[in-house]
């Protein structure tokens, strides 16, 4: 009975430590193809100083009706009119302008006949959709960044993704697919993830790290609290002698 009691405790302090990424956010909107009408993977082909163009080299499939195919250009070419507003909602160079050549993720609404940014526009590292980068991976990416990274990496395949409430750990259907303690230098890839051996070893390897980081704070909490102990006899020695001096 009390194994199941720690049981139950323990998960119950797991879980809690543990967020589904629900809220409505613009990355929320884009897996769940709100407010959008094409979302796709591409580059800036011109930028002008009243309007810029993207070229769309792979949709990414939200939905995949012919309806939703049917919203698609002929020439897969997007004119975006400028305004006070348009910038990269998220730049992989953190880039303030958008620029001729530039990568990007596009999420796209048709309103009054023009194309508009409707859930952002994200300058991305290629336009490789299978292995692109919202942000590089040693600049501490964020929740969202990640979750759009691997769901456009899927072709929208993959949606359901939680973290821990600080966001340092990010999970796909309870597993983990980041961990800001990890010693890498680079995502893991979608087959590293599709590797629970893998995983694993990560997982290990991180205890590891945390066992020795554990075990030299204790060390150093031990030789601190001698060299108080050894300071504080001194202390108390002196006292006496002085006392018997008196004396």
């Amino acid at each position: 009975m009390r194994r199941i009691t720690v049981y139950f405790i323990c998960l119950f302090m797991m879980l809690g430590n543990i967020k589904f990424v629900s809220a409505d956010t613009e990355i929320n909107r884009i897996m769940n193809n709100k407010n959008q009408d094409v979302l796709f993977v591409g580059s800036v082909t011109y930028v002008s100083d009243n309007y810029f163009v993207l070229s769309a080299k792979d949709y990414i499939n939200t939905e995949s009706t012919s309806e939703a195919i049917a919203k698609r250009t002929e020439d897969h070419r997007y004119v975006i009119m400028k305004n006070e507003n348009i910038k990269y909602t998220s730049s992989y160079h953190e880039k303030t302008t958008v620029e001729e050549g530039d990568h990007v993720i596009a999420s796209l609404k048709k309103t009054k006949g023009k194309w508009t940014i409707s859930n952002g526009l994200y300058e991305t590292d290629s336009d490789d959709y299978q292995t692109l980068a919202v942000k590089a991976y040693n600049k501490n990416p964020d929740v969202q960044s990640i979750m759009l990274k691997y769901f456009v990496n899927t072709d929208g395949m993959m949606k359901k993704f939680s973290c821990n409430t600080d966001g340092s750990k990010v999970y796909y259907q309870s597993k983990k697919i980041y961990d800001a303690r990890w010693n890498m230098k680079k995502y893991l890839t979608i087959e590293e993830i599709r590797n629970s051996e893998k995983l694993k070893q990560m997982d290990h390897r991180t205890s590891l790290v945390d066992d020795i980081e554990e075990k030299t704070t204790f060390k150093t909490r031990k030789w601190i609290m001698f060299v108080i102990d050894m300071a504080a006899i001194v202390v108390v020695i002196g006292l006496l002698k002085n006392r018997k001096k008196k004396n």
